[in-house]
């Protein structure tokens, strides 16, 4: 029987945790829920930010629970609706991870730009997040590679993996994710499209916008 599990996690003020709004049932596996928030989580203010904290159940969660099949992470801000793992679980072997394209931009690049420019113009929801961040050197450190193409950019409010994808414990997409997120910035868009070059994973994309979903809401997004 295979096991599947959803994380989540809610730290700092922003508290709106991750609603589910139907059962998550899809065939006879197990579904097991982690929901992480101050309350469950110790705060760890003097070494991490929450939002750095996040990306430790985000990238790493299978370090600390390794007996699953499959790990969904989606952001707190999200409900759940029905027909979430369906639509999930339709490209079920064909890959060894499952991401949603970014709705509006297509490249590290455009992104990279995109968020500089917010930070430029003083917006605070920007500055708050990724001021002081090294976003122009990291980007420019993927883009010297001569053999990387920059034109695929993710949604990463949600994804899927298998346990295959982290099959090596000591080299994998997840840990040099989180790596970089730690070196550079936590602009986890940015990090992404790379690695997935660096090491060559099998990875299918969902054709929906994530933000247009039946299954899949979103309360809050800024472009």
């Amino acid at each position: 029987m295979k096991r599947i599990r959803l994380v989540s996690a809610a730290f700092g003020d922003d508290t709106k945790e991750l609603v589910i709004q139907s059962p998550l049932i899809y065939k006879d596996y197990v579904v097991d829920v982690a929901l992480y928030n101050n309350d469950n989580t110790k705060s760890r203010h003097n070494s991490l930010t929450t939002r750095l904290k996040s990306k430790i159940p985000k990238m790493m969660e299978w370090l600390h629970y390794p007996d699953y099949d499959f790990y969904i992470w989606v952001d707190s801000k999200f409900t759940i609706h029905e027909g979430f793992l369906e639509h999930l679980f339709r490209y079920e072997g064909e890959a060894d991870l499952f991401l949603f394209k970014h709705p509006r931009r297509s490249s590290i690049k455009a992104e990279s730009d995109y968020v500089n420019n917010k930070i430029g113009d003083m917006y605070t929801y920007w500055v708050e997040r990724y001021g002081g961040e090294y976003i122009k050197e990291q980007v420019n450190l993927y883009l010297s590679d001569e053999n990387f193409i920059d034109d695929q950019l993710f949604s990463l409010g949600c994804f899927m993996f298998t346990s295959d994808l982290v099959k090596n414990k000591e080299f994998n997409l997840m840990k040099d994710w989180f790596l970089e997120n730690v070196l550079y910035s936590g602009q986890d868009q940015l990090s992404l499209p790379y690695l997935l070059y660096k090491h060559q994973v099998n990875y299918k994309v969902y054709p929906e916008n994530i933000m247009d979903s039946s299954f899949l809401k979103h309360d809050f997004f800024l472009g």
